[in-house]
């Protein structure tokens, strides 16, 4: 279907479009460079549900969440920030166009398909703040199996968790802790995890064994998939002095208090 994606997208958004032209239009859907919200993006829509969020809207789902988060980060300072589950970037670039000099963002994609278009987009916005890693973050390091959807949204991989119609690849697990910085003065003013199903392995380590000057300044991450968990973020959050700052579909936001 070799039309241009302003007719596609119109296509597809018009309410009375049958839902097999849609399936049809969004399979056939090829790579394409869009503007992000200022930043520049090459995504790739037919296979990844946030980057066809942002080829049919100009943004994700976590827009709203996200202005609240850019709103409230320092100005007058470097920020860093982690990026858990970075996919291709939707998240990490934003955060690097507001971020002052000497920002560090660290970015954790395990998936190598979704990591080199993390690692392109990044180079398309010439942005130097971003270090990107190819593991996974968990509780505690090693090699563990990812599984990757064979077909439909990449963007569901899942840590240790096989599923129907994915391909198990190993890669390389650490905990975030390991990732802090050096300086035990050095403020950690975001972490965001999006891990399907992993939140709780993520956070649990970081927030109960991190120093008060080390607990993150604030946090977002997803709700939807708390069957999985076997911690209660929501409440060891509130234990640590965390408070809920807004729910935001799936994603909830917490800050430090």
């Amino acid at each position: 279907m070799d039309w241009p994606n302003d007719l596609l997208r119109h296509i597809f958004n018009d309410p009375d479009t049958p839902n097999r032209i849609r399936k049809r239009i969004r399979r056939e859907l090829k790579p394409t460079e869009v503007d992000y919200r200022g930043c520049r993006m090459r995504i790739h829509p037919a296979d990844n549900n946030t980057e066809f969020q942002i080829w049919r809207m100009g943004r994700t789902q976590e827009e709203r969440a996200l202005r609240h988060i850019l709103k409230d980060l320092p100005k007058d300072r470097p920020i860093v920030a982690y990026d858990v589950g970075a996919n291709a970037g939707a998240h990490t670039l934003r955060l690097a166009a507001v971020a002052a000099p000497g920002s560090v963002i660290h970015a954790f994609e395990p998936n190598p398909v979704m990591r080199a278009r993390l690692e392109e987009n990044i180079r398309l916005n010439a942005f130097d703040c971003i270090q990107v890693h190819d593991c996974a973050i968990s509780d505690n390091g090693g090699e563990m199996e990812l599984f990757v959807p064979a077909q439909g949204n990449l963007g569901l991989a899942r840590l240790g968790e096989p599923m129907r119609g994915a391909n198990g690849i190993s890669v390389q697990v650490r905990t975030l802790t390991e990732f802090l910085p050096s300086d035990l003065d050095t403020p950690i003013d975001l972490v965001k995890v999006d891990v399907e199903g992993q939140e709780d392995r993520v956070l649990a380590p970081l927030i109960t064994e991190a120093s008060a000057t080390r607990k993150p300044k604030a946090i977002f991450f997803e709700l939807q998939h708390e069957r999985f968990w076997s911690v209660d973020i929501a409440g060891m959050l509130e234990q640590n002095g965390y408070e809920l700052r807004g729910k935001f579909g799936r994603n909830a936001l917490y800050r430090l208090t």
